[in-house]
């Protein structure tokens, strides 16, 4: 059985390879970065130091974040380990968005600052 299936695999492999296609060029795209923070709205920074990885934790500390109410916009700084949040200031509440990356197993975040812009 193995041997048939063998011979099989290997008949296969010497079949005629077709010429490969001819590779085209395609215009380049341009893209425009997304600016943080366009609308110029406040801005409040939280310390996040068990973010461990960029892409897992600091796009759940990024989703968790955004969701929060009266969030505008938020940056993630992972060499530094902070969150960098615009709000509106009338609805934000900063305890409430450090409870919230608490309760997803980031458990030494605080507020780190907070500016006007």
């Amino acid at each position: 059985m193995f041997a048939a299936l063998g011979i099989v695999v290997i008949s296969g492999c010497q079949s005629e390879l077709s010429p490969e296609p001819v590779a085209t060029q395609e215009p380049a795209v341009e893209t425009t970065p997304v600016a943080f923070n366009a609308e110029g709205a406040p801005t409040t920074e939280l310390d996040v130091p068990d973010m461990h990885c960029e892409f897992g934790c600091g796009a759940k500390v990024k989703e968790v974040l955004a969701s929060q109410t009266g969030v505008v916009d938020v940056k993630i700084d992972f060499e530094s380990k902070k969150a960098i949040v615009a709000v509106d200031q009338t609805e934000f509440d900063a305890d409430a968005a450090v409870a919230a990356l608490v309760d997803f197993s980031f458990p030494n975040s605080k507020l780190a600052a907070a500016s006007e812009n």
